[in-house]
């Protein structure tokens, strides 16, 4: 995985450096090479001390920025080009059908790469670009229609922010990046809810078209349709059977190529079953992080031993509690305490997993919004019934990218590890949207996903009943053991945050 960042210039040229310190500041999503466009220029390299005299340059019309994460090929540096040079592309993204789709492009297009992200750019000569499926947030530059074309995958686990100001428009993976041109350029405060206010999230399944020509931009929403109604007419041992076999295309698309991957196990159904599920295909580690006791590690511990699967585990000690708060806060460029709860595991397990040289991890993200895994769904159910159910769950889909993705992606990439999640597969989600709510709820929750993992893990997993991951990993307990530490109680967790916001801009 990677980043991406550029900046259009409206009027006025801008310096080039602008550009390279976005670059610089995401450089943790790509370790392994760098590639920038400014205006008719392309510069590859691998550190920035080689374009030292880039800097000096001005940019008059447009910068395309990319830090790799070498995972598909060996030669994927970016920006990418088409045949002619006429439109070139930068990709934060995994394509899982590249395969496919590179052999039938290459009847009509010569690739210069072996890089999945490729056949975006002939997709869309193609004008197929609806044919992708994978996680991905791009900008492709189209000079022969002066357009900039910044799309995000269907359900958003990949993220892409702008930013559109009088001097020039700026889009990047993490805010970060925007606030330093917001205080840079536009001298606005350090001051972290000013600064994210002005930066606005491209929306999954949507696309944002800028016209170069005259500075304008428009979005088209709702890029690619999603089935929400086919399998309403199966019977629960059929729907059962095709979730079963998509869960195993899902993860089968995302351990293509691998030989090892981790899995970031919380010892419950869903980041359990991933785990099994991968295991058919490749070897597998698995991480579990908590504090001393927690259900978590217990879990995965005992699942690991009865799967003979090998396992990682972190106990976070308390006197390594403020050191994650304030790299978590700062990965996630907010200050939240609930997603800096869940967080902390997430960021642990991924540093773990870079120190073991993965650059993937899986979870089971989304199995819940999918599935009625919280209370809340139960409820909605049993007094308000199952098209009001129905309603909820899909619209808690469409909002997870802001709720749960972006917080999931930045706590790995800050590690350097990319986060694929099978449960937001398209054919999953379509699956799990078009079987009957009852299914779902009925004596326990998640009831289907339950029974098809039950085939696969011992039933203690199966059906462990749901706890939030902030509770399960003892993660808002440490948000709340460092506030005390700063002396600030349960009851004034709201101005230990607001300390937090100060540390993580300056």
């Amino acid at each position: 995985m990677c980043s991406i960042s550029g900046i259009i210039v409206k009027e006025n040229p801008i310096s080039s450096k602008y550009s390279i310190d976005m670059m610089r500041i995401l450089k943790h999503r790509g370790r392994d090479n760098s590639g920038l466009l400014i205006d008719e220029d392309v510069i590859y390299f691998e550190k920035f001390d080689d374009i030292k005299d880039i800097e000096k340059e001005e940019i008059k019309n447009i910068t395309l920025g990319h830090n790799r994460l070498a995972i598909v090929g060996r030669y994927g540096v970016q920006p990418i080009p088409n045949e002619d040079e006429s439109a070139w592309i930068v990709c934060n993204g995994e394509i899982y059908n590249y395969i496919e789709l590179r052999d039938y492009l290459k009847q009509n297009h010569e690739f210069r790469t072996d890089s999945d992200n490729e056949v975006i750019i002939h997709l869309y000569e193609e004008e197929k670009l609806n044919e992708i499926d994978g996680d991905y947030a791009f900008a492709l530059y189209d000079k022969s229609k002066n357009i900039v074309i910044l799309a995000r995958d269907t359900f958003g686990v990949k993220p892409l922010f702008y930013v559109d100001r009088k001097e020039y428009f700026a889009f990047a993976s993490e805010r970060k990046a925007l606030w330093h041109l917001l205080i840079n350029i536009d001298g606005l405060d350090k001051d972290l809810d000013l600064l994210n206010k002005e930066i606005k999230r491209i929306k999954p399944n949507s696309q944002l078209i800028y016209y170069l020509d005259d500075d304008r931009f428009e979005i088209i929403e709702e890029f690619k349709k999603i089935k929400s109604n086919y399998m309403s007419q199966h019977d629960y041992s059929t729907a059962k059977e095709y979730l079963d076999k998509a869960l195993k295309r899902a993860v089968l698309k995302r351990v293509r190529g691998l030989d090892r991957v981790g899995i970031i196990c919380s010892g419950g159904v869903d980041s359990s079953l991933i785990a099994k599920l991968s295991s058919l295909y490749c070897d597998v580690i698995l991480y579990a992080v908590g504090i001393e006791n927690s259900e978590d590690i217990i879990y995965a511990e005992r699942l690991a031993k009865d799967l003979n699967l090998p396992i990682r585990k972190k106990i976070i000690s308390e006197d390594e509690y403020e050191k994650y708060v304030f790299k978590v806060a700062k990965a996630i460029d907010e200050v939240d305490l609930m997603k800096i709860g869940v967080g902390i595991p997430i960021y642990v397990a991924s540093e773990m997993a870079s120190e073991d040289g993965l650059k993937v991890v899986l979870s089971g993200q989304g199995a819940d919004e999918l599935f009625g895994g919280y209370a809340r769904y139960e409820r909605i159910f049993r007094e308000k019934g199952a098209e009001m159910l129905k309603e909820e769950l899909l619209k808690d889909i469409k909002n997870l990218h802001s709720v749960n993705l972006e917080r999931d992606d930045h706590c790995t990439m800050a590690n350097g590890v990319e986060l694929r999640v099978p449960f937001l597969d398209e054919e999953v989600v379509e699956i799990a949207l078009s079987i009957p709510v009852e299914y779902k709820i009925s004596e326990l929750r998640k009831k289907i996903l339950r029974d098809v993992a039950s085939k696969y893990l011992p039933d203690y997993i199966a059906f462990r009943p749901k706890k939030a991951a902030q509770y399960g990993s003892g993660g808002e307990k440490i948000v709340y053991k460092v506030a005390k530490k700063f002396g600030y109680s349960k009851k004034k967790i709201n101005e230990f945050l607001d300390l937090l916001k100060n540390k993580i801009i300056n």
